[in-house]
């Protein structure tokens, strides 16, 4: 029995994604085939544009037969973090096969790159932090150390998130075979066209432009989406009512941050304005943003620590297959199967909690974005 493994955003769904799906099932011709999914927040330390929910069923819509929810505490993380989230919850539901999309389009490159790194780690690991020291940032401090190791590098977001894809597989002994095919598009393209970057989309969305023919379902961010820069008065204030002492004691507040957000706060009048203050030749962009987002939240360091032993399999949607795939491995899996939250907790569900409390800041009806949370059914019965 072959079952695919796919890691998705879908920040937002558009079809670049269905090609994805497709071509992965085309080249692993699985059984089922199984999603991790990002929650409230993503990877680049976003809100995603949209509900989990609804990104859940597009997935089911156009042949995904279950998604499993990549928990706050790993999809608001840096790649590496990100990347052994997604594929520890992945081995744990059994998958037998990863497939992604590239730019470089050839597998054999990052498993040559990946057991490089596996068979020098120490070495490895001692020129990013020399590297880091030097005041580079982290991915073009792995970068460094890549070349002087094997004299290869990798550049774009996706090629590093796929590269931490095969590093987690290859350094804990899965039996998953990993497969790559190349991107329909590049990353930083923000032309907008059938099939465009999720960056170009969102930004027509926030424009109120024309993102139709990117979309396989345009209508449903007519009605409300979700954009970091709406949390900059949050922000102002919890800054302005918090101490250095306190800020020094969130994830991802290091090296004298604190210092740098409560100077620049006082003198921002956007959440960009904001930003551009910390941007620096150290840190990303994203990685301010998921700062941001801890700030906001107020997750201490230790709380983020514990919460990351994740032992369970939160279930968002299935269809038919998805169901019964399930039914066959309750038995065997190890980590707990959670489809309703008042039957189950762990203290990643209540960071989750405080998660989906954050997204509803910026709805219209927070009221019913709390809901959900605890009474969502995720079985989608086929038509």
């Amino acid at each position: 029995m072959k079952v695919l493994g796919i890691v998705v955003e879908y920040n937002p769904f558009h079809n670049g994604h269905i090609y994805h799906i497709q071509k992965a099932k085309q080249i692993v011709k699985p059984d089922y085939t199984i999603a991790v999914m990002s929650s409230s927040f993503v990877q680049r330390g976003e809100p995603a544009i949209i509900d989990k929910w609804t990104r859940s069923h597009l997935a089911i819509e156009f042949g995904v037969d279950l998604v499993i929810e990549l928990p706050f505490v790993y999809s608001c993380q840096s790649a590496d973090y990100f990347a052994k989230g997604a594929i520890d919850l992945l081995h744990a539901i059994g998958i037998t096969d990863l497939c992604f999309g590239s730019e470089d389009g050839h597998i054999e490159t990052f498993i040559d790159i990946a057991n490089a790194i596996h068979a020098h780690q120490e070495l490895y690991d001692c020129y990013v932090k020399k590297a880091m020291k030097e005041g580079l940032r982290y991915p073009d401090a792995c970068n460094q150390a890549l070349i002087q190791i094997m004299h290869k590098e990798v550049r774009t977001p996706n090629d590093l998130l796929g590269l931490s894809y095969v590093k987690e597989i290859i350094s804990h002994h899965y039996p998953i075979t990993p497969h790559c095919f190349k991107r329909t598009n590049d990353y930083h393209d923000t032309h907008l066209q059938q099939i465009a970057s999720a960056t170009s989309i969102r930004q027509a969305i926030a424009k109120h432009q024309d993102y139709q023919e990117a979309l396989p379902h345009p209508e449903l961010y007519q009605n409300e989406c979700y954009f970091l820069k709406d949390y900059f008065p949050y922000l102002k204030y919890r800054l302005l009512t918090t101490t250095k002492e306190e800020l020094k004691h969130i994830h991802l507040v290091d090296e004298g941050l604190e210092n740098t957000m409560l100077h620049a706060i006082t003198y921002s009048h956007s959440m960009e304005e904001f930003i551009n203050h910390l941007l620096s030749k150290r840190y990303t962009l994203p990685r301010i943003q998921r700062m941001i987002i801890h700030v906001l939240m107020n997750n201490q360091k230790d709380e983020i620590k514990q919460a990351m032993n994740i032992d369970y399999l939160r279930i968002l949607a299935m269809n038919d297959q998805g169901r019964h795939y399930l039914s066959s491995i309750k038995k065997t899996c190890s980590y707990q199967i959670v489809t309703n939250l008042s039957k189950f907790s762990h203290p990643a569900l209540d960071i989750e909690i405080k998660a989906t409390k954050l997204l509803s800041l910026l709805s219209k009806d927070s009221e019913k974005i709390i809901k959900k949370e605890y009474a969502h059914i995720p079985y989608i019965k086929a038509n």
